[in-house]
């Protein structure tokens, strides 16, 4: 993650705490270039409260008693059921082109949400773990449809811009063939973990991006592990589903 990045998403926390709602973050910014349509991370963003203590936790995802995505209004607008697992709902986005998990805590902000012609969806949605001081974002960007010849174009720019020169690992699960990874590393503020991963739909032209970051809230100090971040991630991603339209 560039310095700048992480310079852009302190910010970002100084002025969710100055507030009491999951809305006042930053729009976030994409580049379109011929029929590739690049992620920008400039948009990842937090949600945090200070001032809360927390209690209780569901598996590895700790749970803010008093900013719940059931309790903020853009938020539970995507979901469609409640505590379909222990500290999980199930959202849907606007183009009912997908559904997936969400932790409990989760938050979606409307300047974090974004449909481009009526085909492209981004969303972007935030959660912490308090107690260890972790920040969670999560990106994916929906493709109603996609030319199948520049596939292993999108697949070869969404490595790129994640910052990562190896290889994909490939599995196949929900009919969907999908491509990720994840690696860790560490900058001036603190040591972070990315999963990512490009998910396509086996009998039709959908698809979907997800690139899943945890870094230490606020820049402070705390403990990031490749293998429990990482399960946290790849639980989320495998639970996508491409909905047929």
């Amino acid at each position: 993650m560039k310095t700048w990045l992480r310079i852009s998403t302190l910010c970002a926390v100084l002025l969710i705490v100055g507030c009491n709602t999951a809305n006042n973050q930053q729009e976030p910014e994409e580049e379109v270039n011929g029929e590739e349509k690049q992620e920008d991370s400039d948009a990842e963003q937090t949600s945090a409260d200070d001032d809360t203590e927390q209690e209780g936790k569901s598996e590895g995802v700790e749970n803010n008693e008093d900013f719940l995505a059931i309790e903020d209004e853009f938020t539970k607008e995507f979901l469609v059921d409640t505590d379909v697992k222990p500290g999980f709902h199930r959202m849907r986005g606007k183009l009912d082109g997908f559904e997936m998990l969400i932790p409990e805590n989760g938050i979606i902000s409307d300047l974090l949400h974004d449909i481009e012609n009526d085909a492209i969806e981004t969303l972007i949605f935030t959660f912490n773990n308090f107690s260890e001081r972790k920040l969670h974002d999560v990106k994916l960007m929906y493709y109603k449809k996609y030319p199948e010849e520049v596939k292993q174009n999108y697949l070869n720019v969404f490595k790129n811009k994640v910052g990562f020169d190896g290889e994909y690992q490939y599995a196949e699960a929900n009919g969907l063939e999908m491509y990720y990874e994840s690696f860790e590393d560490e900058d001036d503020y603190g040591p972070y973990m990315r999963y990512f991963g490009y998910l396509f739909a086996e009998d039709r032209n959908q698809a979907i991006s997800y690139t899943h970051t945890a870094m230490c809230q606020g820049g402070g100090e705390c403990s990031i592990s490749l293998e429990e971040e990482s399960e946290i991630a790849e639980k989320l991603m495998y639970s996508i589903r491409l909905l047929d339209q």
